[in-house]
């Protein structure tokens, strides 16, 4: 059961990232990069004050429900802290403009960037209660409650794109399909939801979940500024052009970190639940198996994207986005980075070791804003500092070395913890991405790829490059066949729907 869920939040994250790739290439096509840009920075600047709105309890709510304390009071005890955290949230967006117009006497680049903000704003607080319901799924491993209002979500903010788009209404406007999805994400969550019972809401709840949450608060907010800060900073030190040609770039690789994520869904409360039972053994199975499979599946999508970048841009989006080659060159190595990551940091989170993964994200923010401060601008005149100036290329630099060193620290610490050493497999699909990579590059060099189906046939070509290596090496064996054929039936697929929504 656990790799049919897994399959239907894989099949969902698809179907999402097909829907934003679409709405992408709209905009691409249909409005410039500095509209994007304003977009680009509105969502950085508010997700940076999204720390107020988790503050570490949505895994401290997933750990409590799945250690099986009582569901109506955690759930409501949640609810309350959630609905304070969404003001304290909105408080905190509303202060920091304040300060920054009347205090420091600065503005925005134009009136546009200001407005989108508050837009930006309404669609994050309003997140931030639809995450009540979500999270609660989530921890319940109910998952297809989880993704399909998530799906209504993409799908409706997809329409609301293409509208915007065609009818060139505006970067304005483009920022309101976030809110108008989210709607679409909070009745349908709440559909689902109104079912539950409950229960009082508890003090002593209230301080169980907040000790597992203050270490998780920290590596929650780090997460978020590594995340969203570079967007600002390319603003900041740039212009709203070269945040929309970022921004275009980190969506296109963006789908498979949800898919990573909403893997760990999963992954962390299964975790605990072995872990409340003592069962190590399955710990370390699951663990390895999940960096297995993710890392099968992403290797070849990643040196696709690092190899192909120039025919990708030219094609998936528009050649107005060019000069952002550098960009998909490098940073989609974070994805990779963070993908390997993932299995680990879920399994010290489920065994109650919520400060390492604290230690972890603490670390690379470090990194992160150093190196971003000395790589984007090319000064910094107040201090009379003259800087590396490469602006969005030197915020992707900065991200993947912050990354590196994130998963160098999770596997020293796994290793000691748990004894679990990095598998071999994904030695021999780094070994087979390579190889397909420079098959890749090859191609590329020799046959103009110009159309999408060009690169269609040449990606097809490379992936089956990767998987004749890995089963050379009998590492892609009959077994992970019949295993992925059989999760992603579809018929068993929609059983399982079926019976979740009956409650069975």
């Amino acid at each position: 059961m656990i790799a049919r869920k897994s399959a239907l939040i894989i099949f969902i994250q698809i179907l999402n990232g097909i829907l934003g790739y679409i709405g992408l290439k709209y905009i691409s096509l249909y409005m410039q990069p500095w509209e994007y840009g304003v977009v680009g920075f509105a969502y950085g600047f508010v997700a940076l004050f999204s720390i107020f709105g988790t503050l570490g309890f949505h895994q401290a709510h997933i750990k409590k429900i799945s250690e099986g304390k009582n569901l109506g009071t955690c759930i409501s005890t949640f609810a309350i802290t959630k609905i304070s955290l969404a003001g304290l949230l909105a408080s905190f967006v509303f202060i920091s403009i304040a300060v920054w117009r009347f205090v420091f006497g600065r503005g925005f680049e134009s009136p546009v960037h200001e407005q989108a903000i508050y837009v930006m704003l309404a669609y994050f607080v309003l997140l931030t209660l639809t995450q009540i319901m979500i999270t609660t799924f989530n921890a319940r491993k109910e998952i297809a409650k989880s993704q399909i209002p998530l799906f209504f979500y993409n799908f409706v903010r997809f329409i609301a794109i293409v509208y915007v788009a065609i009818n060139d209404l505006g970067p304005l406007a483009l920022v309101y399909t976030y809110l108008f999805g989210e709607i679409f994400h909070f009745l349908i969550a709440f559909y689902y939801f109104k079912n539950y019972s409950l229960d009082k809401p508890s003090y002593n709840c209230f301080k169980d979940y907040s000790k597992f949450a203050v270490p998780m608060a920290i590596a929650t907010s780090c997460f978020i500024i590594i995340t969203n800060i570079d967007k600002v900073f390319i603003q900041l030190f740039w212009s709203s052009q070269q945040v929309g040609e970022y921004f275009a770039v980190f969506n296109l690789s963006r789908f498979i970190i949800l898919f990573a994520s909403s893997v760990g869904m999963l992954l962390f409360p299964t975790i605990s639940e072995y872990h409340v039972k003592n069962e190590i053994k399955k710990i370390k199975d699951i663990v390895l198996k999940s960096e297995r499979y993710l890392s099968m599946i992403v290797f070849p999508i990643i040196i696709t994207m690092i190899v192909l970048a120039q025919p990708i841009i030219h094609i998936l989006l528009s050649d107005k986005y060019l000069p952002a080659i550098s960009v998909l060159q490098i940073l989609p190595i974070f994805v990779l980075i963070e993908v390997l990551s993932r299995p680990y940091d879920n399994q010290l989170i489920g065994m109650n070791m919520p400060n390492i993964s604290r230690n972890r994200v603490v670390i690379m923010v470090v990194i992160n804003v150093f190196l971003n401060l000395i790589l984007i601008p090319r000064d910094i005149s107040s201090l009379g500092l003259t800087l590396a100036g490469f602006g969005a290329t030197g915020a992707a630099i900065a991200t993947v070395i912050s990354y590196i060193a994130g998963l160098i620290y999770i596997r020293i610490i796994a290793w000691k913890k748990t004894g679990i050493i990095c598998g071999k497999s994904v030695f021999i699909h780094a070994f087979a991405a390579i190889i397909s990579g420079l098959f890749l590059m090859y191609i590329n060099n020799v046959f103009i790829i110009a159309r999408w189906y060009h690169l269609l046939l040449v990606s097809s070509f490379g992936l089956g490059l990767y998987i004749g290596i890995l089963y050379l090496f009998r590492e892609f064996k009959k077994e992970d066949f019949l295993f992925y054929m059989d999760t992603l039936n579809i018929g068993k697929m929609v059983k399982y729907i079926i019976e979740e929504f009956r409650h069975k």
